[in-house]
């Protein structure tokens, strides 16, 4: 019969056995050694010179004295002595020095927080976790910080687009707001007033990072989607429908980008913007600008060439129909022969595959000309995407379908080249015919731009610093393309320019080629109103504008054709 205990060598009280208290005693000296184990240190390698009944230290590395030879044991001092205990896997110890929980094993005491956990099931700090709530935190509050030096990222990672990553908020276990990938990879933010309906508040796409606000309104949906405005913005603007003709915002916005933005030459005005080099595309500004064709406006700008060569200057507008598309020479000049207009009807339907046009009345045809875009047919039954029909505009237009030789003016017949093409019926008519009755003209071509501020304009000096005024109203209804008359179909315009119209390589229609470097400033861009203006429609259809001139000498104010005014600064 064994006469200790198997785990802590307790020593047995024997049969018969004299003196049973000692071995008894022995047994309580090693359960006081080492139950509810608590060290004052494991860092002390020489034993103290005073220690008191009941101290325990476990022994490190190198420990000398009494302890020499026992590194990693207990040593518990009694009565008079030191006992040395071997320690076994799964004995726990309190460092009282480190205030630390110290785990023996492998033949060595690891601290039990640094104790290697390969997965855990689930872990409940000051709370019960679960297997939905796998980690659970009662606390005031929660720190994740960053090890030694760096940053700290916090990780949701989730398996499909259409799961939930997310950070939920509740009150008495209820969401009331979410935010991270719910559903999709945009990121989102919502709210709720239960824990079951949720408000989506905002959302970022994930490819664009365009940021939506889904039930939030910044502005009445009936003032469309354009981005919200500024102060700076607004003030820009002032007095002028040009945003940003003087420079105010500090920047080229609004201008087009062969323009830059300079503060260092200006006419008084916050800045100016300089355009250097040879003439290139049509230059317009980037906002549209909302008109009525039937009034008239007048288009100012401060314009300095640089110095060295005057060249011709062109600035006016681009004009617009309703659905924002560009209104070209195309879309209402009529061909005119012998001073009589080709504008007329069909005197019988026009179909798809029909080789002959029956107009009412071909006096005003060409029989001269071959230029493709003389010899084809407008028809003036185009309506905007809001049903509104377009007079003397349209887009159902195309050139090259007849010669000139092929216009009878006896029969009042054209004969096309080859049949009316199915693209080039009526899109009204489910058969593409063009009914009798229909208005069409013989096509002709012009400038698709309107000059009407500078029309290749030579400044008088170089060097300085004019202002330039004149204007443009009325539709033009007369199919010549007036310079000084918004074409018909206008709803909105951009601010043209052709800076140094004539410079270019080698040179230009007599004027000299003065490299890509010549500069021509501009400021000050601005159209307004001309309340006081008077419009008078001639019998071509197109527009006399007469505008208000002042006197100072005589304090009196007349109206006079509208004319180029142009003013050294």
């Amino acid at each position: 019969m064994s006469t200790v205990s198997p785990n802590l060598s307790l020593p047995y009280i024997q049969h018969n056995q004299a003196q049973k208290h000692v071995t008894h005693n022995e047994g309580m000296r090693l359960l006081d050694g080492v139950v509810q184990l608590s060290v004052l240190s494991r860092a002390q390698t020489a034993p103290p010179t005073s220690p008191v009944a009941g101290d325990r230290y476990i022994l490190p590395s190198g420990s000398t004295g009494a302890w020499a030879g026992f590194d990693g044991s207990l040593a518990h001092w009694e009565e008079n002595a030191w006992r040395i205990m071997s320690p076994q896997d799964g004995w726990v110890a309190w460092d009282q020095d480190a205030l630390t929980l110290l785990v023996f094993s492998q033949g060595q005491w690891t601290e039990a927080t640094a104790a290697q956990v390969a997965q855990l099931d689930k872990l409940g700090i000051n709370t019960a976790a679960d297997l939905t709530n796998r980690l659970a935190v009662s606390s005031d509050a929660t720190l994740l910080t960053h090890a030694a030096t760096g940053g700290h990222q916090l990780k949701i990672n989730k398996d499909q687009p259409g799961d939930t990553g997310s950070l939920l908020f509740q009150t008495s276990w209820s969401g009331r707001a979410e935010m991270g990938t719910t559903g999709s990879d945009n990121f989102e933010i919502k709210v709720s007033p239960d824990g079951s309906t949720f408000h989506q508040a905002l959302t970022v796409d994930r490819a664009t990072g365009a940021v939506t606000l889904p039930n939030t309104i910044l502005s009445q949906a009936e003032f469309g989607t354009s981005p919200i405005v500024t102060v700076d913005y607004t003030n820009s603007k002032t007095g002028n429908m040009v945003c940003n003709g003087n420079g105010s915002l500090g920047n080229s916005y609004n201008m087009p980008s062969a323009l830059s933005y300079d503060a260092s030459d200006t006419p008084g005005l916050p800045g100016s913007f300089l355009f250097t080099g040879y003439h290139g595309s049509d230059l317009t500004t980037s906002e549209f600008i909302a008109v009525d064709a039937h009034k008239t406006y007048r288009l100012e700008s401060y314009i300095k060439q640089a110095n060295g060569d005057r060249h011709a200057q062109v600035m006016g507008i681009m004009a617009f129909d309703a659905d924002f598309q560009q209104i070209t020479s195309a879309s209402h000049m009529r061909y005119t022969s012998g001073g009589v207009d080709s504008l007329t009807t069909l005197s019988a339907p026009l179909a798809p595959g029909d080789t002959t046009v029956s107009v009412t009345n071909a006096s005003g045809w060409n029989t001269t000309d071959s230029s493709s875009d003389k010899c084809g047919l407008i028809f003036f039954t185009y309506r905007t995407q809001g049903g509104n029909a377009q007079e003397f505009y349209s887009r159902h237009f195309k050139t090259g379908l007849f010669s000139p030789t092929q216009v009878d003016k006896t029969t009042h017949e054209i004969t096309l080249l080859a049949p009316l093409a199915q693209a080039d019926g009526n899109p009204d008519d489910p058969n593409g015919i063009w009914p009798a009755g229909t208005a069409l003209a013989n096509t002709d071509s012009g400038w698709n731009l309107k000059p009407a501020l500078l029309d290749q304009t030579i400044l008088p000096t170089a060097g300085d610093w004019y202002h330039a005024c004149n204007h443009i109203g009325g539709v033009d209804t007369s199919g010549r393309n007036e310079v000084k008359n918004f074409p018909p179909g206008t709803a909105f315009v951009k601010i043209l320019m052709l800076p140094n119209f004539s410079n270019r390589p080698g040179g230009y229609s007599g004027f000299s080629d003065s490299g890509a470097g010549h500069g021509l400033h501009l400021s000050g861009i601005s159209m307004v109103p001309e309340p006081y203006a008077a419009l008078q429609s001639a019998a071509s259809g197109a527009v006399a504008i007469k505008v208000p001139n002042s006197d100072f000498t005589t304090g009196s104010l007349s109206l006079v054709s509208s004319n180029l005014r142009l003013t050294a600064i």
